[in-house]
């Protein structure tokens, strides 16, 4: 009796639990009523969808979002798969249809879900491009010399509140030196035409530098893949070739350009003041000399070459006395002996450039009078709106170049360009080997 009694207990207590489980499970009408609104929307998003995406290009098509399992992403699938693709799958007759109803069906997934769609595009290169740290320290370097040079332009301008002058002060000692080989920079144009060369060294050297980095990667993607090297260049604009003129119209052009006489003014202002300037000179009267009578009178200086081939002194060297190797004759000292390079020379050398660039300075309104030459101390800069004009000024340049001093620079502003003046005094007979040094020293 106790054990029959213990049986009916248990199953009582099992039909309770069962009732109690039944009664905290929801309703099967609430479960339908959710499907039911999960399908509607599951029909207006999958035709939105389809009439968005159908014939469009695959490639040009948003990127879909990654989801997450839960039971309404079974749901939302066991109705696609069973109710809703086999009416779409009836009138689809090619890949293409059967890929966009593949793409259809997942962007409407994932709008009945809720999860937001990304708006961009899918490209080849959808990871972010890394900056290499080059081209950082370069475009760095960059920045602070432009916003150095945009505050000391304001100072030059005029603007000297508290703020500015400080500013400039310290941009104008930290430039004190424009380079090793040229004197200290004097003043706030100096500081900034040595800002601009350096801006221009800068950004020279930045477009070198990614010039061969995209050679580097195009070689790279061309080992990696071909198709994809040519797909990128048929995808980047290229620029148009410039129509190439024809035989007639060259010889048409040049025709008009030699084939007429031209004259010039015979009755201009500046010749008439020339002539006025002139017409009390007295033609001076000439004399033939022969050559003989030069090498006499060149060949009198007591040279070590004269005492010992004209005074026939055998036991006295022909040699340069201060050390040369060469035979002491007159052109020897007047124009080739190295000891008196740095020296007698040099001052010749400038007395002569000093004249010409007093000459460009005032022709182009850098300077407002002349004065006598061995007076005339040249600036290492002189700028106005239209011209620049360098004295003796180290060029910085991003590559090694050997001649990167010339004696006179002039920039013309407007015409872009520049001219380069190197100025020697040769001897006649070392005239064509010198002009042919500074050709090549200067790359023209």
């Amino acid at each position: 009796m106790q054990q029959e009694g213990s049986n009916n207990e248990i199953r009582d207590n099992g039909q309770s639990e069962q009732e109690q489980i039944e009664s905290e499970q929801p309703g099967v009408d609430d479960s339908n009523d959710q499907d039911t609104e999960i399908f509607g929307i599951l029909i207006t998003e999958m035709g939105r969808a389809y009439a968005e995406f159908d014939g469009t290009n695959p490639l040009e098509r948003p990127p879909l979002p990654k989801l997450k399992s839960s039971r309404k992403l079974a749901v939302v699938l066991c109705q696609l798969n069973k109710q809703i693709l086999p009416e779409y799958l009836a009138h689809s007759n090619c890949i293409e249809q059967l890929h966009t109803l593949i793409y259809c069906a997942a962007v409407a997934t994932v709008r009945t879900l809720g999860v937001k769609m990304p708006t961009q595009k899918i490209t080849e290169n959808s990871v972010k491009p890394i900056t290499p740290k080059w081209e950082k320290r370069l475009e760095r370097r960059t920045a602070e010399i432009r916003r150095d040079i945009g505050r000391l332009t304001q100072f030059t301008r005029g603007i000297t509140t508290r703020k500015v002058r400080k500013q400039a002060m310290e941009i104008m000692q930290r430039l004190h030196h424009h380079s090793h080989q040229d004197a200290t920079n004097i003043n706030e144009w100096q500081c900034l035409d040595t800002l601009k060369q350096k801006l221009s060294v800068y950004t020279q050297r930045l477009k070198r530098y990614k010039a061969s980095s995209h050679r580097k990667h195009d070689n790279a993607l061309f080992q990696r893949s071909e198709k994809a090297f040519y797909r990128k260049l048929s995808s980047e604009p290229q620029e148009k070739s410039k129509t190439v003129p024809t035989k007639d119209q060259v010889e048409e052009f040049w025709g008009k350009q030699f084939g007429s006489t031209a004259y010039y003014n015979k009755c201009a202002g500046w010749i008439t003041d020339e002539e006025a300037k002139s017409h009390y000179c007295n033609p001076m009267q000439y004399r033939a000399y022969t050559k003989q009578e030069i090498v006499d009178i060149d060949q009198v200086i007591p040279t070590n070459n004269y005492k010992r081939f004209i005074l026939k002194n055998l036991q006295q060297s022909d040699k340069c006395r201060y050390g040369c190797q060469d035979s002491e004759t007159i052109q020897h000292v007047t124009g080739g002996c190295q000891a008196f390079a740095p020296t007698d020379y040099k001052e010749r050398h400038d007395i002569a450039a000093k004249i010409i660039h007093q000459e460009l300075a005032y022709k182009f309104k850098l300077i407002e009078c002349k004065l006598q030459y061995y007076k005339y101390t040249p600036q290492c800069v002189l700028e106005n709106d239209k011209y620049k004009l360098y004295w003796d000024r180290t060029v910085l340049t991003d590559q090694y170049v050997k001649q990167n001093r010339p004696d006179i620079i002039i920039v013309d502003k407007d015409a872009q360009k520049v001219t380069l003046i190197d100025v020697a005094i040769p001897n006649s007979n070392n005239l064509t080997y010198k002009h042919n040094e500074k050709v090549a020293n200067t790359g023209s």
